[in-house]
């Protein structure tokens, strides 16, 4: 039996990296039922049991080299794993497991990967060495494509999609039944709010706490959806203390198939969170972005959709803008992004192909 080992940023219960995991999942057990599938992890047991594979400890050397040691394939599952923004840690621990499986010899495939930014000197010359050394590059969008080549990668680099565009939801009766469960009103148009923490100062809190109240005013309902409950949930519950009207927050956890449909009852998103402004796209659900990171404009330019600002510096009356416009022509934004969606899923086709030949 064939054993695949998929490294990333798993059992943090970060919804975006779990999406990605069981869609890459998803997609190697279509190709190949009986293959044997590990998945590094933080929480061992939750991976276990989200994802119906074995978890390997990120924190055991030991139990992660025996994991390659016994694969035929390795893959790099993650979003943007490589990159120094948070921390060069995180860079070196990644580089380090794909060094490990080079130097065993193991087939290593960056699959749908985002990349960047790498800002350091040294960091940049690490990457390139051991990124040169990988089998197969894919990469999510032209931008990741572009950071690479200037660090120096000189291997072939593919670009297709998010692995997440073959995801599915849950059944509109689970939905239904999450929405009432939340006691989230749908007696008005519904516009989700995706946040994160981050360099974000007390005018970020201001200028989000008056938007949801513009919004409110102008009959619609809002509600606060955290990607990733153990981060999102202290920062969306300052800017709901600071608004004058009532909204309203995911108070539960949820898998990535039911936050999928969850996303998918909305009217409009206003996200920083990338995989929420995925998931509004595979709804095919208006979205204005929200900039903390590159790779935020990177997929806005890929679906035709708004920027509402960078979020260091966002600015109330050109979010409230951006909003007022995608509000008049909801149904011609949802048009637009329907277009743009079914090339990203023929593209997420190829992601099966180029999967299932590494497998043979």
């Amino acid at each position: 039996m064939k054993n695949v080992f998929i490294f990333g940023y798993y059992g943090f219960k970060n919804l975006g990296d779990e999406a990605i995991l069981s869609s890459i999942v998803k997609m190697i057990k279509e190709k190949h039922s009986g293959l044997e599938i590990s998945a590094l992890s933080y929480n061992v047991k939750y991976t276990k049991s989200t994802h119906k594979i074995n978890g390997v400890s990120r924190n055991s050397i030991k139990d992660i080299f025996n994991a390659i040691r016994k694969s035929d394939l390795v893959i790099s599952g993650g979003g943007s794993l490589l990159q120094d923004a948070t921390s060069s840690r995180s860079l070196i621990y990644y580089l380090a497991i794909i060094s490990i499986a080079k130097l065993l010899k193991k087939p290593v495939l960056f699959f749908c990967n985002g990349f960047g930014p790498i800002k350091k000197s040294l960091n940049k010359y690490l990457a390139s060495k051991v990124i040169n050394k990988v089998d197969k590059i894919v990469l999510r969008d032209l931008q990741s494509k572009k950071l690479m080549e200037e660090i120096g990668i000189t291997k072939p680099i593919e670009v297709t999609t998010d692995a997440t565009f073959c995801l599915n939801s849950v059944n509109e009766k689970r939905v239904k039944e999450i929405i009432k469960n939340e006691n989230i009103p749908h007696d008005k148009p519904l516009v989700g709010v995706s946040v994160r923490p981050w360099k974000i100062g007390q005018n970020f809190i201001n200028t989000m706490a008056k938007f949801g109240d513009y919004v409110i005013s102008q009959g619609l309902n809002v509600v606060f959806i955290p990607m990733q409950a153990s981060k999102d949930e202290e920062i969306s519950k300052r800017i709901i203390n600071h608004m004058d009207n009532r909204a309203y927050i995911l108070k539960n956890e949820y898998t990535p198939e039911e936050m999928l449909g969850i996303i998918g009852v909305l009217d409009i998103l206003v996200a920083m969170r990338l995989h929420a402004l995925i998931f509004a796209a595979i709804k095919e659900i208006p979205m204005i972005g929200l900039e903390y990171d590159p790779k935020v404009q990177s997929f806005l330019d890929i679906v035709d959709q708004k920027n509402g600002g960078k979020v260091e510096t966002l600015d109330f009356l050109n979010l409230c803008i951006e909003f007022d416009n995608i509000l008049k022509d909801r149904y011609n934004e949802s048009q637009k992004l329907h277009d743009r969606v079914e090339k990203l899923k023929k593209n997420s086709k190829i992601n099966y192909d180029i999967l299932g030949k590494m497998l043979k």
